[in-house]
């Protein structure tokens, strides 16, 4: 089937799709799914040489028929899940929808409503109407389209949220053909508030395609420390965007860890809005078979005396494949930026693929900025040392890949998650054989 065909069908079964959405029926978010729908239709499903998918084969995904049915999830599953300490503070998404029922949010200051309430404020409502129209990726407006319900999480004003707060996305898989959920969660902080947040995907089963948005809007002097942990089951597709607006003084600090499906997908769109805003954006892969991990950044500077960090680092093996797709873009007086991003990819087969498209666009004279990329293979001459010094052969290789990839993980600021992903992420660096 030519490329042609499978996106005309790709886009016929999600407009039959959502017109099943509809007879759910949700007022106050139909405006907002029609508008996002009709962005679709016009961005059209994204061909092979279409430029925000140049490394990335949705063909399969193309192919693949969805439904909407929901599923439920054990609470022990959930609990096995939930890291130590955000026991009393966690957000649980099962198959795309806040489930209250499995959530804990005792004590945190802070005001969680729907999406469908939540847009009663003007000032929420003309921003979410502005990003569809101007949403410049198609599952970002296909995720909008299909979402029933979001959720909105706000941060008075000089309100620091103590300890961390989690949030879950759990799919149940297969139900029983593939199905596909939408979860849109909005954070909203306000003048000075701080907060920290870890996110983790998981699935109970394969079959599912999970299609995210979630919108990071900081006021002046607001401060986020982010990480997310992708650990799906092969059988599942993992796509998300990621607004960031930062005001004057606002911090956004990040770090991805991703362990792959058959496609993830992380589209992150960073504004510095205000003066001496800054964004750190790091990611780790580590991938084997099959597996892929995608990113694609923008990172605009519309302000003075702002910056941005950006490093990402995958260990590839098997037949898998990681790219990344990175542009910063350096406004007219948008003077004294200061900007970096660094890609290594570290190479462990003859038939895996890494990709890199570092870009830089600058329209002001008074910056610092970098860029760079690297693959390679792992050092002979530093395994060959491991060696002399008693290591195995097998043990010195495990050692030069699980520090390759522990550089990232060690700046996560949460030490359960860096345990955690010590003992799943790394583990798939175990060597077999040499």
């Amino acid at each position: 089937m030519s490329d042609t065909l499978v996106e005309s069908s790709a886009e016929s079964a999600f407009l039959d799709l959502h017109k099943k959405l509809l007879e759910q029926g949700n007022p106050a978010l139909e405006q907002f799914q029609q508008a996002a729908l009709n962005r679709f239709v016009s961005l059209g499903f994204p061909h092979s040489k279409h430029e925000m998918y140049t490394y990335v084969n949705t063909k399969g995904l193309a192919e693949t028929s969805f439904n909407l049915s929901k599923g439920a999830v054990s609470e022990d599953f959930v609990a096995s899940h939930v890291y130590p300490g955000c026991k009393d503070q966690c957000m649980v998404f099962v198959d795309g929808v806040f489930n209250s029922g499995l959530s804990r949010l005792e004590g945190v200051k802070a005001t969680v409503v729907p999406l469908s309430e939540a847009v009663s404020d003007q000032t929420l409502k003309n921003y979410i109407s502005q990003t569809i129209e101007n949403e410049n990726d198609v599952f970002a407006s296909l995720s909008t389209a299909f979402c029933s319900e979001g959720l909105v999480f706000k941060v008075d004003d000089n309100t620091q949220i103590l300890g961390t707060v989690q949030v879950l996305f759990v799919s149940t898989g297969k139900n029983p053909e593939p199905v596909m959920h939408t979860p849109r969660l909005v954070w909203q902080l306000g003048e000075l508030a701080e907060i920290k947040v870890i996110e983790k995907f998981v699935g109970t089963d394969g079959g599912y395609f999970i299609n995210s948005v979630q919108d990071w809007l900081l006021a002046e002097g607001a401060g986020v420390t982010f990480t997310q942990v992708q650990a799906d089951p092969f059988e599942s597709w993992n796509f998300s965007k990621t607004h960031i607006r930062l005001d004057r003084n606002a911090r956004f600090y990040s770090t991805n860890a991703s362990s792959g499906t058959q496609l993830v997908r992380h589209h992150y769109d960073a504004r510095l809005e205000g003066e001496g805003s800054e964004l750190r954006l790091n990611g780790v892969s580590v991938l084997d078979g099959k597996e892929q991990v995608h990113n694609f950044i923008r990172v605009h500077h519309e302000a003075p005396q702002c910056v941005s960090h950006q490093h990402f680092k995958n260990i590839i093996n098997g037949q898998g494949r990681s790219s990344f797709d990175g542009t910063v873009i350096v406004n007219q007086g948008a003077q004294l930026t200061n900007s970096n991003q660094l890609i290594n990819n570290l190479m462990l087969s003859d038939d895996c693929h890494a990709n890199n498209k570092p870009n830089l666009m600058i329209f002001a004279d008074d910056v610092k900025c970098t860029h760079g990329a690297t693959i390679g293979q792992i050092d002979k001459e530093q395994w060959f040392y491991l060696q002399t010094r008693g290591l195995s052969a097998k043990s010195a290789k495990e050692l030069l890949t699980r520090s390759f990839a522990k550089s990232i993980i060690q700046t996560i600021e949460f030490p359960e998650v860096v345990t955690e992903l010590n003992d799943t992420l790394l583990k798939k660096l175990e060597v077999q054989d040499v």
